[in-house]
């Protein structure tokens, strides 16, 4: 409700209008379609009418040209019946089955949409008739109306009915709105009023009798008797206003003067007429006065030509409580001021007189003074060095929390914001200039907005955070999850102190981590089950020793399946865990390495071995031979294993620039697709989904830490059914001298 009040406009004047045309269109809409339905359906039935009748007429003649197997005398008959607007295809069908048919090929003007000529269509069935003589079936007779003919005469009466609705809806409001406008204007005149009570007239000009309703006559009666009440109680608020001897002025809401006295009048220089409607704010540019406060306030002194005066404020509430105005009153104080400007100049006299006698009395006194000049100057070193290394801790301090991740928001004693942290601000993406001089709930309020979904959130109370800290997921563009804690300042300046710690990147890793345990217990599953499962077999039925065997064989491989996936998690483990401290870094020839890893790796049988390409000249890398030849192992078994239909695996090393080379090793079997590629390198991901490939899954993201681990980085391209190539760059060196 509250919405569709906020799309109405404003002005009485606009509303009846548009709850006229509301209610005209409706009624020119609710019409228009009652009459496009019936004559619809009228035309539709014309239409069959007129089709049974052409029908009735035509079956003698082709029954007639039948009976003598005149076929020409029927396609005659038929081309002169599909001449008739109505139909758009006639046809005979012998009783041998032979179809002589002649169908239109125009379209009718105008054309029609074709959600109505399907609609027409529906609506009309083919006529067809029997042509029987003597007892005897010649054949039939079938006729097709034109229904898009139809709905162009449907379509064209209702683009005529809507141009004559759009007129009539147009007159109508142009008819009903020059007097609604005529009538409705008159509620302008309010505002005459208005501008006439600030100048003092009493009443409006009276209303025509013949221009206004009844209504709007008896309303501008009653503002008139209003304003003349309001008129006489202002008069009787200036006589009053006259025998005050301060200077008074009733200011509205809008900070405009509405009454003011003659005093006010001569304190300020100007006649008292020009005085009304003028803004306060002009007339005293002096003082800062908003009429919209509840505050008072009194004894601002300010100086106007040779006078000095003194204002006070009173603020003014209506009936119902809210803030209607003020009033001012201004005061001469001239003399006042002199006279304090005299006493003031006595005592600062007199305060003189007493330091030079202080000074005298000090100087019959040195002798006594110099034994204790030696302590002076030692405790005044004492509270320098003191200040100095205050300073430095203080920026010491500043610079932890500059530095610090963490934000840190501190409390004075009245617990108001009096310090915010640069860490704190890009934490809650709040400007430190809101948070500063916020109390508790202001404080709460700002932080509350922040948060994800803050609407559903519990409030934000700061002194529960006392207890227990609270964590909190805050919106976007910079989405965090942070812990919110408050601890106590201990001191009476910094009596409490708002921690707040980004913990995003924890939830993350307990995040991946119960992927991962979730993964892994997955993979280790499968090939677990298999083997509970043979070896229940085993325990519980007699076999041949043959199938005795088979079964054995199968727990063995896996069992060997799970020992390599254990292997290789120990592996990514170890990696992870030590961050290379075990790598064995050291110059290794590159040449060397590869041809080391084809001679090691085991090719599947009946296949070829990889095609090594090595560059013109050796190249040397930074890097550890054992943990680089178990990468490039991985890489080979891959490509071998996801080529199962066989090609060429090649292994090439090239240098890419001065600075690094390249190890690409390719193949030619499936391939991935691009949303492959991005996930090849996840924990117990494999592109093949039917199982038929065996693996882990983790030889992809071996390889990854690995060679990020010496410094490289690992590239990938792929294309479904045409191969992979694998790319390992590294930094290139110098080679080492002999």
């Amino acid at each position: 409700m509250h919405r569709i009040q906020a799309l109405l406009p404003r002005s009485l004047l606009r509303r009846v209008m548009l709850l006229y045309t509301a209610a005209l269109a409706l009624l020119v809409v609710s019409g228009f379609a009652v009459f496009l339905s019936y004559a619809a359906s009228a035309m539709l039935e014309d239409a069959e009418g007129d089709a049974q009748a052409m029908m009735a007429l035509l079956s003698p003649a082709v029954g007639d040209a039948a009976v003598i197997g005149d076929y020409d005398t029927i396609q005659r008959t038929l081309d002169r019946t599909i001449r008739h607007p109505l139909f758009r295809s006639a046809a005979f069908v012998d009783r041998a089955g032979a179809r002589l048919e002649v169908a239109r090929r125009d379209h009718p003007t105008p054309v029609p949409p074709a959600w109505l000529t399907r609609l027409v269509a529906t609506r009309e069935m083919p006529l067809s008739t029997s042509i029987n003589i003597g007892g005897r079936r010649y054949g039939e007779v079938h006729l097709t109306i034109w229904s898009e003919r139809v709905a162009a005469e449907i379509w064209e009466v209702a683009q005529l009915t809507a141009v004559l609705a759009s007129i009539g809806m147009v007159a109508g409001v142009s008819l009903v709105g020059w007097p609604l406008r005529r009538w409705l204007g008159q509620l302008d005149r309010v505002r005459e009023l208005g501008a006439r009570l600030q100048q003092g007239e009493p009443t409006l000009l009276p209303m025509p009798t013949d221009e206004a309703p009844i209504e709007f006559q008896r309303t501008f009666e009653v503002i008139n008797q209003v304003a003349a009440s309001l008129q006489a109680e202002r008069a009787q608020a200036a006589v009053t206003l006259a025998s005050i001897a301060e200077g008074v002025a009733t200011v509205n809401r809008a900070g405009l003067v509405v009454l003011a006295n003659p005093v006010l009048s001569q304190l300020l220089g100007r006649d008292n007429g020009a005085l009304l409607a003028q803004p306060i704010a002009q007339l005293l540019p002096e003082l800062t006065i908003d009429t919209a406060t509840d505050t008072a306030w009194h004894g601002q002194r300010f100086e106007r030509g040779e006078r000095m005066l003194e204002a006070s404020l009173a603020p003014v509430r209506s009936g119902q409580g809210e803030p209607a105005g003020a009033v001012i009153v201004l005061r001469d104080v001239t003399a006042q001021q002199a006279l304090e400007d005299r006493l003031r100049t006595e005592l600062q006299a007199r305060a003189h007189a007493m330091e030079a006698m202080s000074e005298m009395l000090g100087a019959v006194g040195s002798g006594v003074a110099d034994a204790h000049m030696g302590a002076i100057e030692q405790l005044s070193g004492q509270v320098g060095d003191l200040v100095t290394r205050l300073r430095r801790q203080t920026g010491q301090l500043h610079a932890i929390f500059n530095l610090s991740p963490d934000g840190f928001i501190a409390f004075d004693a009245q617990r108001r914001v009096q310090y915010v942290s640069p860490a704190c601000v890009f934490l809650t993406m709040v400007p430190d200039r809101d948070l500063l001089g916020k109390d508790e709930a202001g404080l709460a309020a700002l932080l509350q907005g922040r948060f994800a979904e803050p609407e559903t959130q519990r409030p934000l109370r700061l002194q529960e955070l006392r207890e227990t800290p609270r964590i909190v997921q805050m919106a976007k563009p910079m989405p965090r999850i942070l812990s919110l804690a408050l601890h106590d300042g201990g001191d009476e300046d910094t009596p409490q102190l708002l921690h707040i710690r980004d913990i995003s990147q924890q939830f993350e890793l307990d995040r991946l981590k119960s992927e991962f345990m979730t993964a892994a217990a997955h993979e280790l599953r499968t090939p677990m089950t298999s083997i509970y499962g043979f070896v229940e077999l085993l325990i519980h039925r007699e076999m041949p020793p043959e199938r005795h065997r088979e079964l054995l064989q199968r727990v063995h491989r896996q069992s060997r399946a799970m020992m390599d996936i254990l292997d290789e998690l120990l592996d990514l483990s170890r990696i992870e865990a030590r961050r290379a401290l075990d790598f064995n870094f050291q110059p290794v020839c590159l040449d060397d390495l590869l041809r080391h890893a084809l001679d090691d790796f085991a090719v599947p049988p009946e296949r070829e071995p990889p095609a090594l390409s090595l560059a013109a000249e050796p190249m040397w890398a930074q890097v550890d031979a054992g943990k680089l030849g178990q990468a490039l192992r991985n890489l080979l078994s891959n490509a071998y294993k996801y080529s199962p239909g066989g090609g060429p695996v090649a292994m090439r090393l090239m240098p890419v620039d001065d600075t690094l080379v390249d190890i690409e090793v390719e193949d030619h079997g499936l391939g991935m697709t691009p949303q492959e590629l991005d996930r090849v390198t996840e924990r117990f991901y494999r592109a093949d989904r039917s199982g038929a490939i065996p693996g882990t899954g983790l030889g992809m993201a071996i390889v990854k830490e690995i060679i990020e681990l010496m410094g490289g980085s690992l590239l990938l391209r792929s294309e479904p059914g045409r191969g992979t190539t694998t790319t390992l760059r590294l930094r290139r060196i110098a080679a080492p001298p002999a």
